[in-house]
């Protein structure tokens, strides 16, 4: 009987010594954990175009919109030779023109959502209505950062205002026309546009 538990005991002790030498191994086989990378130096955030001086927007336009699927002007028929010539050139499209300065308003439209606002005029037939005795209705614009360019104008009829939202790439300035009601802030885009600065004659 004490043969038995002494083999027992010297049985449980060469178990214990290679379990020892096992967990020795796996210990030294482990590599030792990277260190963590040190954190770099945060990007900067990308600075805001500054807004265009308002003297590269100032001129007289062309214009031409597209608004729910109808162009406006409409393109004028070419003036053909004969009696209907006069009565075709009367029955053309009125011109849509913008002009924009380089001045500040004199007074500052409230429904307008800048307050740095500037002179100009716009006649775009069917949603502009102008004083006696003139052919386009005042309106405001800002440059709006980077080449971006706002013309502002109110319908005070209908309670709502009209925006020409474009960029200015040469003497072309296009984008989109947005109907703003002035009663409820809600807005929509009404359609599309294209202006073309005419060049003065020297």
């Amino acid at each position: 009987m004490r043969v038995r538990q002494g083999r027992g005991a010297v049985r449980r002790r060469w178990l214990a010594a290679v379990v020892a030498v096992a967990v020795a191994a796996c210990s030294r086989a482990q590599p030792a954990a990277a260190p963590a990378p040190a954190p770099g130096p945060a990007a900067a955030p990308a600075a805001a175009a500054p807004p265009l001086a308002p003297g590269r927007a100032a001129g007289t336009y062309q214009l031409q919109a597209t608004i729910q699927g109808r162009t406006i002007p409409a393109p004028r028929p070419a003036a053909p030779a004969g009696r209907r010539a006069r009565t075709l050139r009367a029955a053309a499209a009125p011109a849509a023109t913008l002009q924009l300065s380089a001045t500040p308003v004199a007074a500052l439209e409230p429904s307008a959502p800048s307050t740095r606002q500037l002179a100009g005029t716009i006649a775009l037939p069917g949603y502009t209505m102008s004083a006696r005795g003139r052919l386009a209705q005042a309106a405001s614009w800002w440059p709006a950062g980077g080449d971006s360019v706002v013309v502002f104008f109110t319908q005070p009829q209908r309670s709502a205002a009209l925006s020409l939202r474009g960029v200015l790439r040469g003497d072309t300035l296009s984008g989109d026309v947005w109907y703003t009601s002035t009663a409820s802030g809600a807005e929509f885009q009404l359609g599309s546009f294209s202006a073309v600065r005419r060049r003065s004659a020297r």
